[in-house]
C-alpha cells in the first residue's frame, strides 16, 4: 500500500509541474510579459549586423514566446557573409543571433569586382577582400559558368587551397598572390615581387618548409617543386 501511495503522490507532483509549466507558458504566450526588447547579433566581422538583425523578421515588442527562431535562422542564412547561424531566445527580453561567417581565404578579380571564396572553394560574394585573403590569378574557368559566378576550375582551386593551408605562418604572411594557370603549375608571388614555384600541391607541407628557407636567400625566382633540392629559376 505504501508503494502504491508513493506512486500516486509522484503522479500528483508530476501533474502539478505540468500544470504550472502550462500556466507559465500561457502567461508568456498571451500576455505582454516577456516581449522582445533587443536583438543581439554576435559573431559578425565583415557582414552587416543591422541587415542581419532586420533579415530575421523579428520586431521589438513581439512576444518572445511567439518568435519563430527556425524561420529567422533560415532568413539570416541567406545573407551573403553567413555560413552558419543559430537563433535563440534569451529570456526575458532578447533574441540572440549567433553568426559564423564565411572565411574569405582567396579572391579573384573580374570586371564586376573581387569574387571571394571560402576554405572549401565555394564562391560566396563579390566584395572588397578582407585582410588575409590571397589573390589568385590565371585560373582557367569551367565552360558554361553559373550566372554571376566566375566558376574557376575546381581542381585548381582545391590545389591552391591545399598549398595555402599548410604554408608556414611566416611564408603565408609574405604571399601577395598565387599564380595558378594549371593544377601542376602553381607559384607563390611574394609582396616584394619574388616568386616561389611549387608546381603541384603534392608534398605541399615539405615545399612550404623549403619556401621558408629560400625566402631568406638571394634570388628573384625559386623552384621548390622538389623540396629536397630548392633551385633558382632563370
Amino acid at each position: 500500500m505504501r508503494a502504491a501511495g508513493g506512486v500516486k503522490r509522484g503522479g500528483i507532483i508530476a501533474l502539478a509541474l505540468v500544470v504550472v509549466a502550462a500556466v507559465a507558458w500561457a502567461v508568456l504566450w498571451f500576455t505582454p510579459v516577456a516581449t522582445v526588447k533587443e536583438i543581439r547579433v554576435e559573431g559578425v566581422v565583415n557582414g552587416d549586423a543591422a541587415a542581419i538583425s532586420e533579415s530575421t523578421g523579428i520586431v521589438v515588442g513581439e512576444k518572445l514566446a511567439r518568435v519563430d527562431t527556425d524561420a529567422a535562422a533560415r532568413a539570416v542564412a541567406a545573407e551573403p557573409w553567413v555560413e552558419k547561424v543559430t537563433v535563440g531566445r534569451s529570456w526575458p527580453s532578447a533574441v540572440t543571433v549567433d553568426v559564423q561567417e564565411h572565411a574569405a581565404v582567396i579572391h579573384m578579380r573580374a570586371t564586376d569586382g573581387e569574387h571571394l571564396f571560402n576554405g572549401e572553394g565555394v564562391e560566396f560574394l563579390v566584395a572588397p577582400p578582407p585582410p588575409g585573403s590571397v589573390e589568385v590569378v590565371r585560373v582557367p574557368r569551367v565552360e558554361n559558368p553559373e550566372p554571376g559566378k566566375l566558376d574557376p576550375d575546381p581542381d585548381i582551386v582545391r590545389a591552391v587551397l591545399d598549398v595555402l593551408d599548410v604554408l608556414p605562418e611566416r611564408v603565408r604572411g609574405e604571399v601577395a598572390r598565387v599564380d595558378a594557370p594549371g593544377q601542376t603549375d602553381i607559384s607563390l608571388i611574394l609582396h616584394d615581387g619574388r616568386e616561389i614555384y611549387f608546381g603541384s600541391s603534392d608534398r605541399a607541407r615539405e615545399k612550404g618548409r623549403a619556401a621558408e628557407i629560400v625566402i631568406d636567400r638571394e634570388g628573384q625566382r625559386w623552384n621548390v617543386s622538389n623540396p629536397a633540392e630548392p633551385t633558382l629559376r632563370n
